[in-house]
């Protein structure tokens, strides 16, 4: 884990609230924030969350961080009673990393504020509600998500100070050699065959070492990536349902509205209104 400070204060993004009564149909599943960094605190609750194919036990008082570029979310049948804040900033620079990265690939993305989580809460609090206004208060809010960067970085380098981080075992080459074919091409007409073609693998194989190193089948694997991926066009761009559905691999946007209602709670219509009226950010 990288020590070093940045004394440059990043350009606050947003805030988002996620509480009990509608945690589970509007869960952000799998997704990547190329340039932006995002600190999710769990205000009350347990559950588990993925970052980067690895799922983490979560807990109040958590923070878990989740650089730019890192595949990160939540599972809805597994997170069903967390509430929670997510703040995202970009312009984050931390020597010896990348830009908007807060800790390198060997470091546990879940710190535990401890005895703090109460005064963290109380911060988060603040700076969603404060959020609402960023026309006059955007200079505010992005002070206090640097208190949060600051903060955070404070835990970790307390914890590496107080015991030794436990490396995580690397994945199998292979696991790993298929699950990088599956990010880069999970937008076009994959099936297990094809995948196992191309990466000249038998297909019992292949699933079989997907599955024992990730969780998951990786179909599911790509399905949850696409949709993924649909509700990050849904909430920041205009294209049509069946351009987006186009665009991710669907062969129909029939087939697309049904796995996005399967795995979201709403068809991606409905979900798109719901955002565009504030739902998805708990505001009314």
């Amino acid at each position: 884990m990288a020590t070093g400070q940045t004394n440059q204060i990043p350009e606050f993004v947003n805030c988002i609230l996620i509480d009990r009564s509608n945690n589970n149909k509007q869960s952000h599943l799998p997704h990547v924030h190329e340039n932006e960094l995002e600190l999710f605190y769990v205000y009350a609750g347990t559950g588990q969350y993925m970052v980067d194919n690895r799922l983490y036990p979560i807990r109040e008082g958590d923070i878990v961080i989740c650089n730019a570029g890192v595949l990160h979310g939540e599972e809805p049948s597994l997170v069903r009673q967390i509430h929670s804040y997510s703040v995202a900033m970009t312009g984050v620079q931390m020597e010896g990393l990348p830009p908007n990265c807060l800790i390198d690939y060997k470091t546990k993305p879940v710190v535990s504020c401890g005895q703090l989580a109460v005064h963290v809460g109380q911060l988060m609090q603040l700076l969603y509600l404060l959020s609402a206004d960023t026309a006059h208060l955007g200079k505010l809010c992005g002070s206090l998500a640097y208190s949060m960067l600051l903060l955070t970085q404070e835990l970790l380098n307390s914890r590496a100070r107080t015991e030794t981080i436990e490396e995580h075992a690397s994945p199998s080459f292979l696991a790993h050699r298929v699950r990088q074919y599956l990010d880069k091409h999970h937008n076009e007409g994959l099936t297990l065959a094809s995948v196992s073609s191309q990466l000249n693998i038998s297909e019992y194989y292949l699933a079989h070492i997907f599955k024992q190193e990730f969780g998951i089948p990786p179909m599911q694997y790509v399905m949850k990536r696409r949709i993924g991926e649909a509700q990050e066009l849904l909430m920041n761009t205009e294209l049509p349902v069946a351009e987006v559905a186009d665009r991710l691999g669907y062969s129909s946007v029939c087939h697309f509205n049904a796995m996005f209602k399967k795995n979201v709670g709403m068809p991606p219509g409905k979900f798109r209104q719901s955002f565009r009226k504030g739902e998805i950010n708990g505001q009314n």
